[in-house]
């Protein structure tokens, strides 16, 4: 049992240090303050969002069904989380020969894994969740059983997702293993329901309406059809602790029975993805030679395609683009309509006027909130070796780093500017200027993730997800790409409010940041080499 214990809590404290930082002063204090911040930040936005929820559902006297519907939707993201998850922290792990090494059952080996996966999933229902079930308590003022309740509904919540997510992600494991192109077809699934909640999102007030019209229906149809959500909802209207402790007993037998079905195939599953076919080929082997910043690019560009994970992270903001450049055109008229309506000093010909500068609005956005550099020096992990024994300057690398993942970005942004240009006639002074936009936004956005990468780098990390996802070089970029666009944003709004023509308003724009980026590229010149140098895989 000791040994069982140690083995949890060795796998906990290698996987758990997502944001492990080093800095000067190596207290526990300074390592661990930025990820509590984050997600201090995240549930002060939670929580303002569910008051707002709150008080919508509240002219009804219906505060129960904004609760019902905010645990309901976090469980649903919490499972296409999973399944997002799963695939790096079940099916694609490189520790199963040292563990099968180890004298402890392989169903033990599941039962880490699950609990490791469970105990990620934890912490993001818990940013989430909590702020919801606070704001109900200070709207509705409930009595102790309700924080009672609460906690261990935010302790149990998780685990059906997560079982749910952690069988169909076997079965598309499974699946996927005979196809090719499997990491793309998954990373099409996700960007589908993506765009497709991005939708909702977008219609946020019709959706928003629609719910509170028929929340007693909504209320009704998922806790009968949810039993998590429902159980908790009776116990929060009317406890009672037989319902309190079948709830707790389910989710418990729940877990051990998927982990003693799973055990039965899930280490066969994980060695035929490991396992290596052998091909006999009767044609002659020839080798192809290729200039240096071709094959790098080329090994560049594989590992993106070939890491789902990274796909769908970096690659959504680019896809948004290209939706959001769509829906532009196919409503246009309904968005100029909401335009005029919103600020009735607006006419259609203003609006028309400015759909220039709005197509730049989208680039700016689309670029500062695409970052695929920040994670590319830490992809590289232990193989980061085979970089610095290359016959090449660090400060090469580095560029080739940039350069390959502009050539993911640019010709995806260049699709949905034209799609526009076509559709409104743009003029060709703004095309040249949202085309220049559209090479320079990215390289900025791009500079700022590789230096970022290479100053807070992640070399140790046991997935691809902890790299791209968790890993404080990602968080940092994301931040300074959403204060980027914010900033870009408020001052593009305000030159339009003055009535400065668009194309004055972008040349503007783009002298500025092509300061910026001049100033980015000669910093990293300086530094890149010392920096690459420095960094021990």
């Amino acid at each position: 049992m000791s040994k069982t214990l140690s083995l949890i809590r060795a796998t906990l404290t290698q996987d758990m240090h997502l944001f492990k930082v080093k800095p000067k002063s190596k207290t526990k204090a300074s390592q661990m303050m930025l990820p509590f911040v984050l997600a201090a930040i995240i549930m002060l936005y939670m929580g303002g969002y569910s008051m707002g929820l709150m008080d919508q559902f509240a002219h009804n006297h219906q505060e129960y069904a904004a609760l019902t519907l905010f645990c309901f939707i976090f469980c649903i993201v919490n499972i296409f989380e999973g399944l997002y998850k799963s695939s790096s922290l079940l099916f694609n792990c490189k520790d199963d020969q040292l563990l099968l090494s180890l004298p402890i059952s392989k169903r033990m080996v599941l039962f880490i894994r699950m609990f490791k996966f469970y105990l990620f999933e934890l912490l993001f229902n818990a940013m989430f969740m909590a702020p919801g079930m606070i704001a109900y308590a200070i709207k509705m003022n409930p009595g102790w059983t309700f924080y009672l309740v609460s906690v261990i509904a935010l302790i149990l919540f998780p685990i059906i997702p997560v079982l749910i997510s952690s069988v169909i992600g076997f079965f598309m494991t499974y699946i996927t293993t005979k196809l090719k192109g499997k990491n793309i077809i998954q990373a099409i699934i996700t960007f589908a329901i993506l765009l497709v909640i991005l939708y909702y999102c977008i219609d946020i007030e019709n959706t928003l309406n629609t719910l509170i019209n028929n929340a007693q229906v909504i209320h009704d149809t998922i806790c009968k059809f949810y039993y998590p959500v429902g159980s908790y909802m009776s116990m929060v209207l009317d406890f009672n602790i037989v319902t309190l402790l079948i709830f707790v007993l389910v989710h418990i037998a729940l877990f051990i029975i998927t982990i003693l079905i799973m055990g039965k195939f899930y280490f066969k599953l994980n060695s035929g993805i490991k396992s290596v076919g052998v091909i006999h080929n009767t044609k002659p082997y020839v080798i192809k030679t290729r200039g240096k910043m071709v094959s790098f690019i080329k090994k560049e560009f594989s590992k993106f395609v070939n890491t789902p994970v990274f796909i769908v992270n970096a690659g959504f903001g680019l896809v948004m683009h290209l939706a959001a450049c769509a829906l532009v055109c196919y409503k246009s008229d309904a968005l100029i309509n909401a335009f005029i309506e919103k600020v009735p000093d607006l006419t259609r010909d203003m609006i028309n006027g400015y759909i220039p500068t709005l197509l730049l609005a989208l680039v700016v956005i689309s670029s500062f909130m695409t970052s695929i550099t920040s994670s590319m020096i830490s992809l590289e992990g232990k193989k980061f070796y085979i970089l610095k024994s290359l016959p090449i300057k660090s400060s090469t690398i580095v560029l080739y780093k940039v350069l390959a993942s502009l050539l993911i970005m640019i010709p995806v942004i260049l699709v949905g500017d034209i799609i526009v240009f076509i559709y409104f006639h743009v003029n060709i002074l703004s095309i040249l200027l949202i085309t220049y936009a559209s090479l320079l936004l990215p390289f900025i956005s791009e500079l700022i993730g590789i230096m970022v990468n290479l100053k807070y780098p992640k070399m140790d990390a046991t997935n691809d997800t902890e790299v791209v996802k968790q890993s404080i070089s990602s968080m940092i970029s994301v931040f300074i790409g959403m204060g980027l666009a914010m900033v870009s944003a408020v001052v593009l709004i305000g030159l339009m409010i003055t009535g400065i023509p668009s194309n004055i308003i972008m040349t503007i724009y783009l002298v500025i940041f092509t300061i910026v980026a001049l100033l980015l590229w000669l910093r990293l010149s300086k530094t890149a080499q010392k920096k690459f140098d420095e960094i021990q895989a």
